[in-house]
């Protein structure tokens, strides 16, 4: 079939295939559902210049921002097909893709906004160049960009380097969690994390304070926030394949509980994205649902369709009642170019 799942080096082609072939029949069921799509004329905003995945994404101030990135084929990782480009788009008169300061060669990495500022948080390198055998590191390394000196500023790394993880900002604390941490070309296996930690982004130093040791093991996730607490949502488990499971962080006990899980089977919420408007969490599956937790947080309800099904991308706010998806890749197309907005009630 020729489908291979991004980042699955470490698992073999018999049963990426048995995975792909549950997600086809997971699509073409999802997609005689009727709801609502997104708009099919296309975006006022620009495209991507290249296609990308594994990117960080996050809104400040008017511009949509993205850093990092792979933009080579699937499962072929070498430096020269990652990218260290933090570049943004006015979303008041968009124009262009302004590249701003670069950085290192990241994927799998995890940006998020606050105040004035963006947070670039883990991700991998790869250290070979295209023909070398594959030696891919995970970083702890964290640091912020100040949108108005346009400068970089390394900050506390966290205690555990990694990548496939997410991280959102409650407040003012930026929560990380999933992923695991790959050692290089001298390793066979990366280690899964459970550990999650917290961080106050209004004091002068950050600090990483270590959460209760996560229930689960998976990477490739979407972190979001609902009514103060944390989201951590789909993934691939280190045993048991790719999930559509939802666990919950509620930072008032300090504990774990299980939430509802995201409609969809197989591969649906592998490479999946999150985000809050308007009060309300939505995220998106790998064949273009979107779906909006309910407001007792029992249920996702299936409320629209991205035009351009996609996975590895980035869900972001355009206003409390509009998203916009930047990124990825899907199945059928390969990487994606249009941003696709997405209005939701």
């Amino acid at each position: 079939m020729g489908f291979r799942v991004h980042y699955m080096q470490h698992i073999s082609c018999k049963v990426i295939l048995v995975f792909s072939v549950i997600l086809l029949f997971s699509i073409q069921a999802e997609g005689q559902e009727k709801v609502k799509e997104s708009n099919k004329e296309k975006s006022s905003y620009v495209d991507l210049d290249v296609g990308i995945t594994s990117i960080g994404g996050a809104v400040l101030d008017g511009y949509i921002y993205v850093y990092g990135g792979h933009t080579g084929e699937a499962h072929s990782y070498y430096m020269e097909a990652q990218s260290g480009q933090l570049l943004r788009q006015n979303l008041k008169s968009p124009s262009k893709w302004e590249k701003m300061e670069s950085g290192p060669r990241l994927q799998g990495l995890a940006l998020v906004a606050h105040g004035h500022k963006l947070y670039r948080i883990g991700g991998f390198s790869a250290k070979n160049k295209q023909g070398e055998e594959s030696d891919l590191v995970s970083t702890p390394e964290v640091a912020s960009f100040d949108t108005k000196t346009k400068t970089w500023t390394s900050l506390t790394p966290m205690p555990d380097a990694r990548s496939s993880h997410d991280a959102v900002v409650i407040g003012d604390l930026v929560y990380v969690a999933g992923g695991w941490t790959m050692k290089g070309k001298d390793v066979d296996d990366p280690v899964w994390l459970s550990s999650a930690y917290v961080a106050d982004l209004s004091k002068p130093v950050l600090k990483w304070e270590k959460l209760p040791d996560a229930p689960f093991q998976r990477r490739a996730i979407a972190l979001g926030e609902a009514n103060g607490k944390l989201y951590v949502i789909g993934g691939m488990q280190k045993k048991g394949g790719p999930c559509s499971k939802v666990d919950v962080y509620d930072p008032a006990n300090k504990t774990w509980s299980e939430g509802p899980a995201v409609n969809g089977k197989g591969m649906a919420a592998f490479g999946c994205s999150a985000f809050n408007v308007g009060s309300k969490l939505y995220m998106t599956t790998m064949n273009g649902s979107v779906q909006r937790l309910s407001p007792d947080g029992s249920q996702w309800e299936k409320v629209a369709k991205l035009k351009n099904a996609r996975f590895f991308h980035r869900l972001l706010p355009l206003s409390s009642h509009e998203l916009i998806a930047v990124g990825g890749a899907s199945m059928g197309t390969g990487k994606i170019l249009e941003l696709d907005v997405v209005p939701v009630e």
